[in-house]
């Protein structure tokens, strides 16, 4: 009984931990303000030139060193 316990807090443990990973736009060291920021200008760069390639905001972003986690 006592390892049927343990083995079901483990597994809702693991779940709970993998349902907090964000998806998103990621940098080592650098706040949500300002990845926000980036991604604000990425946009706003993209709009200004009249770009309707969908990649450009997402070069934009690894240019500037951030990446895509799923």
């Amino acid at each position: 009984m006592k390892k049927m316990f343990k083995f079901a807090l483990a597994a809702c443990a693991c779940a709970f931990f993998c349902s907090c990973a964000a998806t998103g736009w990621h940098k080592e060291g650098v706040s949500d303000y300002d990845r926000d920021n980036a991604l604000a200008q990425c946009k706003y760069e993209k709009s200004k030139e009249h770009v309707d390639d969908a990649e450009f905001v997402s070069n934009c972003m690894m240019r500037q060193g951030y990446r895509w986690q799923e």
